[in-house]
């Protein structure tokens, strides 16, 4: 082979190298703009996860599958009162911070921290406890959910928790609670007190056998009248009432509506068969009734209790005379 031949050969082969070196060159160019790209758009996934973390109001806690903390929100070091050499590595929680069920006594199982079960691939909602800390040593109560962090082979990479102070809401709840309690206290209380004054204000007395005597006091109005109307049909029956009083000496005001009241409770008391009186009427509230137009009726008044009483007794002696010339 001659020289020029040589020559030629060689520079071929340069030529090949030079292409190849080149080809290689912008090759690595743009796997160099590639890597660029690429950690670019990790930079910037960064700042979208970092700014996520920071718009998030509730306590945000990342780590990886040894527990070593890679991430703590903004909200978190402030519920915590964390600051950046105050976060403890997930290991030394219940240590440095004293974790306790939602009793704030008993201890929290350490293998049940949300935390760790998250970071062994468990799923963990709404679990309550007590954390305590240097800055907090009161304790707050939190709300924690966790989950595990996994990769797109579905292999574990780490674990979030999420955790809210609930220690007003929770506060706010007893107190409402106590509050119905009391409420519900205070209504039975106003209840049984009801019903000692309805008790009080209508006493059916027993003044002689078959004889009822029932001392009317304040006003009697519609609700009272009905109220009185059922409690003496009640006691009719039950005490085998034949004679029945109604002493209005406590009455302070006897106009046409009381009357019309007092009529009805005559008439559905002598619809069970027995009679009626009323005794009590004072001479100012006779005088009222008179300028009123006021009429009782057939209905027998008398001057006082003991009056009424006598012509009770008066009446049973003469049902019992009939009953005796009948028999």
């Amino acid at each position: 082979m001659t020289l020029d031949n040589e020559t030629a050969v060689l520079r071929a082969r340069v030529a090949t190298l030079e292409a190849l070196l080149a080809e290689h060159e912008r090759a690595a160019g743009e796997r160099v703009q590639r890597m660029e790209q690429l950690v670019a758009d990790l930079s910037a996934r960064a700042q979208v996860f970092e700014a996520t973390l920071r718009s998030i109001v509730d306590g945000v806690v990342v780590c990886d599958t040894s527990g070593r903390i890679t991430h703590v929100n903004r909200a978190a070091a402030l519920i915590m009162g964390w600051t950046g050499a105050d976060v403890a590595p997930a290991e030394d929680w219940e240590n440095k911070y004293g974790i306790f069920c939602a009793d704030g006594v008993t201890p929290y199982p350490r293998e049940n921290i949300p935390l760790y079960r998250a970071t062994r691939g468990e799923a963990v909602d709404s679990v309550e406890m007590i954390v305590r800390s240097p800055h907090k040593p009161e304790g707050i109560l939190i709300e924690t959910t966790a989950r595990t962090i996994r990769d797109e082979r579905g292999e574990r990479i780490g674990a979030v928790v999420v955790f809210r102070d609930i220690t007003e809401r929770k506060r706010h709840e007893r107190e409402m609670a106590q509050q119905l309690v009391a409420e519900r206290e205070k209504n039975e209380t106003l209840e049984r007190l009801r019903t000692a004054v309805h008790e009080l204000s209508t006493p059916i007395l027993e003044v002689w056998d078959g004889v009822l005597a029932l001392p009317l006091i304040g006003v009697v109005d519609s609700k009272r009248s009905a109220q009185v109307m059922e409690t003496l049909l009640e006691s009719v029956v039950r005490m085998k009432g034949r004679y029945v009083i109604l002493d209005v000496t406590g009455v302070d005001v006897l106009d046409t509506a009381t009357a019309d009241h007092l009529l009805k409770i005559v008439r559905a008391v002598e619809l069970l068969g027995t009679r009626c009186v009323l005794s009590g009427v004072r001479p100012s509230v006779a005088q009222t009734l008179v300028e009123l137009g006021v009429s009782f009726g057939k209905l027998v008044t008398l001057r006082n209790l003991k009056h009424g009483l006598k012509a009770c007794m008066r009446w049973k002696e003469g049902d019992a005379a009939s009953a005796r010339g009948t028999g």
